[in-house]
Order: structure tokens, then C-alpha cells, then sequence
């Protein structure tokens, strides 16, 4: 690169601002222009398919540069950011006509993957940035989701499983930690690919920020927070007013699920694509705003452990369907509640436009209704004294005209009798609009020339245009100056309209300008409810997930759960939620699934295809939604509270890059060996298929062992290998179920049907039929058979061995803590407070 003092005084300040942001693309601004140049040029040109041209710069060679329109940048932004990328944006800080000299321009804003705000592109999504701080034996992480300003606190061990959970658990796309971090965990978050790693060393919190700890005393998490604001700030060029108060999250305070398993079971996110189809988010999600549809999300992410709590939603639901008036009118006015939560963000954060605020006032003229509909639901009886608002709304009602424009640039966005001073600058604009008209009228008589035209731009003002067919009717005597010429046109002025011009355009600037000073006043008065507006905001998104609930319950004749201190499970006649609904010409065949109090494991057999997954995975599914507080698919259901649930079903995506299928599997039976209690639900769908039959029998038999003798969890255990069906036989704890399946002439038909007992056969080969194999191989394969079923048993009983010890998975995470830690680089004060934690989870 040529030394920049050979450079054009422009591109000077463009090189020193990117010395400045190395790491992020340069939107630089030029008249109605972002441009890009040299590297940053390049790449936005391959991101964005632009056309790479070039510039002069007072070098020799071109510069590369692209650029794009400034008011098509969010939907570009939007892409880089999606890519990972970075974009600082330049914008000119003075008006370039008053401008002596070189514009002054500066970065004014650096968006980056964690902190979109009005570039967000759905409205039910959610993205987090989050600050990790490292306090040698685990992490403190803070939540940041910038649109709505929400901010959660949470402590987690240094392993890849809870930092999976945390960050791909909560779509956690940037992370802003330390250079000192551990290099290790920062490898590992590398290789997840979706998240992009900043770094930011200034960890001392600001007072401004402090009220926001909400009575949370610890240090390690004020560093984290301190880390975060103080990135918040340098990015946003902006005190973040629009951050809520810190929540405190506590895991035991939910039904714990580790990533894999929220991954495999389609919660919010669907394996086979990228959308929300299919998924029990999208199947559930009823719900008529955006903040009820995304408080829906995080019920279902965090399903309660709470019986009282789950009986209140319960409640609720069961209020609205008994009064299914009142909901349907709930209904109605649920439909005109916008997102408060990200319309309050950007009133606070200084982004919010005009329609922004005509959803405010519509969603307020709205609440008092739907508080006076939930009234009588004594399940949530605080709703009623939360304040709807009525002051605002009377204050801001009627300023907004109706269909306003989308920023204030453009004017004309209060209603005429709003401010007497602009209804008096408006009619000089106005009278001045009927002025051009009549002169325009005037000009044509006076010429001849009927497509005469008087038009405006920004350079050259007010001009009479003519066509070059008419110009022989324009005489001197008109005084007609010319002033640009056109390919098919002369473009002129004179001085009654250049006198005219200067009060008419000076109306419309101080227009536009008046009502600039008339919408600040306006937020600003909002800006003194938004703590009120916050917690409006929770009540209607609460009232909207609960109306969902309700609404799927009603349309899909749902029964109420019900909950016991005990540990077995009663479903009679349960169905897939899903599934049922999708199956519109057949009918989805129910199934009942007992587990008495002494029977932990359920051992599952019968060919594929047959239902045993399916069975499964509908079983956890009415546990998660009877704990998020919905009515559940089945005649009856009775069951215990879960504190965890933990599932090996099917072949996941292997997030851990490098390892086998099988590798994956064990790592994910070992998380729940390790960490499942006697009130936990585990799925363990064919373990061991990916290694030997005898390897994988062996493990799959000790398994059922260890979760039998040291858990004692309730265990859907499903599998091929029909010689584990007989320790039924020896253990009370262990029932035997199949999926049945009708076979005639060699060929099987799939019944669904789940009954008592175990396969008698696993009908591999009539299933192969089904998928048209060449008959030569199907042929071959039943003499194979025959001939193997002829032989002695080719596996012998194993018996299990006098004793098997437990793992106390307490003991194991402090091991793994201790080895993990380097004293050497603690000091005293931590060293103290690290024992102290290993002694509290000892205790």
C-alpha cells in the first residue's frame, strides 16, 4: 500500500478510522452513499454480490471500492452481521453545504453479531451477547439481549457441556471476554462457528450501571457485567439506558436439559432445517404478539420444577377454557398488543420512530380491556395492580397521524393542531406549495408551453423545466436564466422564484427541524414510564403465552396433569403432540405408559419404523409441556415433578467437531450417569448400536445396571439387542413393553401399538422388504438367518457382579475442578473462595 500521506485528504481519515476499528468493515458516508474501500471493499463486494469498482486517491493506482445506498443499509448490515462480521458506520457529523473544508465525519455506531438492534429481522427471535469472565474454577457469564434490554446472571462450571448450554442454548452470537482467558475455552467457543469472540479489557463497572446489579454481591459477576457495559458503551457511542436489571439464574430453579438434549428433542429449533416447522415452539405458539411468542420460547427452554407455580399457569389456562368468552374477546384485543419490551428498548435507547410510537399507543388503548378480561383469574391477581398506563396514553393519544413516515427526515408526522408554532411554519410551507402551483399555472399561459414544469432539487433549488422541442417559445423578455441542461430538457430559473424559493425551502427546514425538537420532547416524556412500560410489558407477554396455552389446550381437547410427591407415571391414552395434530387422513394411535413406583425401567423392543422413538419422544414431550403449565395429549396423566431430563435418541449433529457418532453417544450417556437423580427422566434410545454387538450389549447391560442399583431414575430404555429383555425377568424394576406389529406372508404392518412384553423377533428383514431391497439379498439374508437361529445361543447370560458403586457426581466435578485449577496463578483471597464453594457443594 502507498504511504498514506500521498493519499486525498478524505481517504486519509478513512485510513485512520480503520486503524482504529481493524476489525470490523468501514460503512463510510458519502452524500446518499456507504462506501467501502481497499480490503473492506472487497470483501462486501464477495458478501454482498456488489460490483467492485475503483476510486482515485490522489495515488496512482485505484482504490477497490463498492458502495451501497444509505437507506438500503439495515437489509446489508443484516447480512455481514448474519456472516459474523462487524460493520463501524460513518456518518457525517455537519451539514456538507455549511461544511468548510473536509465534512466532519465520525464512527457513530459499531454494530456487531451480538448487538443488532433495529437490524433485528425477527421479531420473534432472540440474540445474545454475552461477557464471560473467568474466576479461575468456573465462569460468570452475563446475558445481554440488546432489543429488549434484558440481562441475566449465571455461574457455570468450565466444562464443554454447560459452556455448550449457555451459549448455543441461549443463541448466544457474540462473546466479549478478556485477552487473559483461558486460550482453551476460547478454542473450543471458536469451533462452534456460529459465535464470534471480542475482546475487551476494561472490567471496572461505571456508576451509571451499578443500580442494575439488583442487589447481586459478587464479584465475579460484577466483573463480567463491568466487562460488558464498558463494550456496550464503546460500541453503541451511547449510555445503554434501555438495560433492565440483572436476573440472578439459578438451574435448580428448572427442569435442566443439556444443549443435545433441547437439540434432539426440537424444543425451539428443528434438526432437518434451519426454520422453526416442526418444532414444539412453533406447534405451541398461539400466541398474537412477538414478546408473547418469545416468552413462550424461554417457558419451554426453562420448564418449572415448581409445583405451585405449575398448578398457577395451570390455573389460568384452565380459567380461559372454562371461559371461553372472555378468551375469545381476549383474543381480540390481544391482536393489537405490539412488542412493548423492543418499543420500550428503542425509546430508551434512542431509536424509535414515529410508527413505534403509534404501536405504543395502540397497544395502550388496548391493555385497560384486557386486564378488565383477566380480572377474575385469581391465579395472577398482581396483574391488577399494575399500572396500564392511562396517563401516557391520554398524553401521546391523537399527536401521531396515521399513517406517519418511517423517519422524521421526510416531516409530517404530527397531527395538525399538535403545536401551534409548527401549524404556523407548515402554512408558509403550504402556502408557498400553492404559490409554485400557481406560478407554475401562470408560467404555462404566459409561454405557451403546456408541459412546462417547475421542479426542486437539493443543488440547485426550485427550476422551471422546458422541453427542447418547446425552447423557441421561451423569449428574452421572460427573463428566464438558463441553469442546467438536460439531454431532452433546459432547466432555468428567475428571480421571482429564487426570491420565493428562500422562504419556502427555509419553511420546510425549520417544518422538519420543529418537529425533530417535538418527537425528543415526546420520548423523553415516555422515557419517565418505562419502568412502568417494563413491567406492563411482562404482564401482556404473560397473558398472551397463557392465552396460547389455553387456545392449544381447548382446540386439541387436552386434559389437565396432575402432580404427586411419589415416583411413578400414569399416562392413559397419551399421543404425540405434533404428530396427532399433523396426521390429518389417519388417526394417531394412542398409547399408555405405567411406571409404578418401583419399576424404573422400561425396556422398549420391536423392529424400526415401529414406534418405539416416537413413543419415546412423546413421553418426554407431555413431561415438558405439563411443566411449562400447558394441558397435555392424553386421557389422564399423573407423574412426578423432573428435575432433569437427559435423552440419547438418534444420531445428533456432532457439535464437538472431530468425534464419532459412538464418541458422542457415551459422552451423552455419561452426562446423564453422572448427573441424573432419582427424580430425574432418562431416554436412551439403542445405546450402543455404534460399536460391536457384544460391546454394545455389554454396555447397554451395565447401563441399565448402574441407573437401576445407584439412580433409580425413571428410564425409557430402547433397544435391538432381545437378550437384555430377560433381566426383566430377575429384576422387579425393569417391565418389558413392545410395539406390535402384524406380520402375514413375510410381510410386517406397523401397528403403533405399544403392549406389554417383550418383541418375540426384530422383523429387520421383513423391514428391508418394505424399502424394496433386491430379493436376491432378502433371500440370501433369511437362509443367513435360519441358519444362525439353528445354533446355541450365541451370547451367554452375564450375571452382574456382587457390588457396583456409584459415582457421586459431586465428587467427580470437584476433581475435575481441582485438576483444572493452577494455585500457582491463584491469589490468596480466591484460593480461600474456591475452597469455600468446594465446601459448600461437599455440604
Amino acid at each position: 500500500m502507498t504511504k498514506k500521506a500521498t493519499y486525498t485528504p478524505m481517504m486519509k481519515h478513512y485510513l485512520e478510522l480503520k486503524e482504529q476499528h481493524e476489525d470490523a468493515i468501514i460503512f463510510y458516508r458519502l452524500g446518499d452513499f456507504y462506501e467501502m474501500f481497499f480490503e473492506d471493499a472487497k470483501t462486501a463486494s464477495s458478501e454482498l454480490d456488489l460490483v467492485l469498482t475503483g476510486r482515485n486517491a490522489g495515488v496512482e493506482e485505484r482504490v477497490p471500492m463498492c458502495g451501497i445506498p444509505h437507506h438500503a443499509a439495515k437489509g446489508y448490515i443484516q447480512r455481514l452481521i448474519q456472516k459474523g462480521y462487524k460493520v463501524a458506520i460513518v456518518e457525517q457529523l455537519e451539514d456538507p453545504a455549511l461544511a468548510k473544508g473536509l465534512v466532519k465525519r465520525d464512527v457513530i455506531k459499531i454494530v456487531t453479531p451480538g448487538t443488532i438492534m433495529d437490524e433485528v429481522s425477527d421479531e420473534k427471535t432472540t440474540v445474545y451477547i454475552a461477557s464471560l469472565h473467568d474466576f479461575k474454577f468456573g465462569l460468570a457469564v452475563i446475558l445481554c439481549e440488546m432489543t429488549t434490554g434484558e440481562l441475566r446472571a449465571q455461574l457455570i462450571d468450565k466444562h464443554v457441556m454447560a459452556i455448550q448450554k449457555v451459549l448455543l442454548g441461549n443463541n448466544v452470537r457474540e462473546i466479549v471476554i478478556q485477552e487473559k482467558f483461558d486460550k482453551k475455552i476460547v478454542k473450543m467457543i471458536e469451533e462452534m462457528q456460529t459465535i464470534t469472540v471480542s475482546y475487551h479489557n476494561d472490567n471496572a463497572l461505571k456508576e451509571e450501571y451499578r443500580h442494575l446489579l439488583n442487589g447481586i454481591e459478587d464479584d465475579r459477576v460484577e466483573t463480567a457485567f463491568g466487562v460488558l457495559t464498558n463494550y456496550l458503551d464503546e460500541t453503541q457511542k451511547r449510555n445503554m439506558a434501555h438495560l433492565n436489571a440483572v436476573e440472578m439464574v439459578y438451574e435448580n430453579d428448572f427442569l435442566q436439559m443439556d444443549f443435545s438434549t433441547k437439540q434432539n428433542l426440537e424444543l425451539t429449533s428443528s434438526l432437518r432445517s434451519n426454520s422453526r416447522s416442526q418444532t414444539l415452539w412453533s406447534f405451541l405458539d398461539k400466541c398474537r404478539s412477538s414478546m408473547g411468542s418469545r416468552l413462550l420460547k424461554k417457558w419451554i427452554e426453562y420448564p418449572l420444577v415448581d409445583t405451585a407455580m405449575i398448578n398457577r399457569r395451570l390455573n389460568a389456562v384452565e380459567y380461559l377454557n372454562d371461559n371461553f368468552i372472555t378468551k375469545d374477546e381476549l383474543r381480540e384485543h390481544l391482536g393489537f398488543v405490539y412488542d412493548m419490551e423492543r418499543l420500550s428498548a428503542r425509546v430508551a435507547y434512542g431509536s424509535a420512530n414515529p410508527r413505534d410510537i403509534l404501536r405504543l399507543i395502540k397497544t395502550l388503548e388496548h391493555t385497560p380491556q384486557i386486564f378488565e378480561l383477566f380480572h377474575d383469574c385469581s391465579a395472577y391477581e398482581e396483574f391488577q395492580s399494575i399500572d396500564p398506563c392511562r396517563e401516557l396514553y391520554d398524553m401521546i393519544e391523537g399527536a401521531i397521524i396515521d399513517n406517519p413516515p418511517l423517519t422524521l427526515k421526510d416531516g409530517g408526522v404530527f397531527v395538525e393542531g399538535y403545536n401551534e408554532e409548527l401549524d404556523q411554519v407548515r402554512e408558509i410551507g403550504k402556502n408557498g406549495k400553492n404559490w409554485i402551483l400557481e406560478l407554475e399555472n401562470k408560467e404555462r399561459e404566459r409561454t405557451g408551453v403546456k408541459s412546462l414544469k417547475i421542479g426542486y432539487n437539493r443543488v440547485f433549488g426550485y427550476y422551471i423545466e422546458v422541453t427542447k422541442t418547446n425552447l423557441d417559445s421561451i423569449k428574452d423578455e421572460f427573463g428566464y436564466v438558463r441553469k442546467q441542461t438536460l439531454t431532452n430538457a433546459e432547466r432555468f430559473i428567475t428571480q421571482e422564484l429564487k426570491d420565493k424559493e428562500d422562504a419556502i425551502v427555509h419553511a420546510q427546514e425549520r417544518s422538519i427541524r420543529l418537529e425533530a425538537e417535538l418527537f425528543n420532547h415526546l420520548l423523553n416524556q415516555i422515557k419517565v414510564y418505562l419502568p412502568k412500560l417494563h413491567d406492563l410489558s411482562h404482564a401482556l407477554a404473560t397473558i398472551d403465552a397463557l392465552y396460547a396455552l389455553a387456545e392449544i389446550s381447548s382446540e386439541n381437547g387436552y386434559t389437565r396433569p396432575q402432580f404427586h410427591t411419589g415416583h411413578s407415571i400414569h399416562m392413559k391414552e397419551a399421543r404425540h403432540p405434533i404428530l396427532d395434530r399433523m396426521m390429518k387422513t389417519t388417526r394417531y394411535v394412542s398409547n399408555d405408559l405405567e411406571m409404578g413406583e418401583d419399576n424404573d425401567i422400561l425396556m422398549i423392543t420391536g423392529p424400526n419404523m415401529g414406534g418405539k422413538s416416537t413413543y419415546m419422544r412423546q413421553t418426554v414431550l407431555l413431561v415438558i409441556m405439563a411443566q411449562i403449565g400447558c394441558f397435555v395429549p392424553a386421557k389422564k396423566a399423573e407423574m412426578p415433578i423432573f428435575d432433569q431430563i437427559f435423552t440419547r435418541i438418534g444420531a445428533s449433529d456432532d457439535i464437538m467437531s472431530g468425534q464419532s457418532t459412538f464418541m458422542v453417544e457415551m459422552i451423552e450417556a455419561n452426562n446423564a450417569l453422572q448427573n441424573a437423580t432419582a427424580n430425574s427422566l432418562i431416554l436412551f434410545d439403542e445405546i450402543g448400536r455404534g460399536t460391536s454387538t457384544y460391546d454394545g450389549m455389554a454396555l447397554a447391560q451395565a447401563m441399565i445396571e448402574y441407573i437401576m442399583r445407584n439412580i433409580k431414575a425413571k428410564t425409557l430404555f430402547s433397544t435391538h439387542y432381545h437378550e437384555l429383555t430377560e433381566m426383566a425377568e430377575k429384576n422387579a424394576g425393569i417391565r418389558n413393553v413392545h410395539v406390535d406389529v402384524h406380520e402375514e406372508d413375510d410381510k410386517v404392518t406397523f401397528l403403533y401399538r405399544v403392549l406389554d412384553g417383550k418383541a418375540d423377533k426384530s422383523y429387520g428383514i421383513n423391514v428391508a422388504r418394505l424399502a424394496h431391497l433386491p430379493s436376491s439379498v432378502l433371500e440370501r439374508a433369511k437362509q443367513i438367518l435360519d441358519n444362525l437361529e439353528l445354533q446355541p445361543n450365541m451370547v451367554k447370560e452375564v450375571k452382574p457382579p456382587l457390588v457396583i458403586e456409584k459415582e457421586n457426581p459431586q465428587h467427580m466435578q470437584i476433581i475435575n475442578q481441582v485438576k483444572q485449577v493452577d494455585v500457582n496463578k491463584m491469589t490468596p483471597m480466591e484460593a480461600m473462595q474456591f475452597l469455600y464453594e468446594l465446601k459448600e457443594k461437599m455440604s
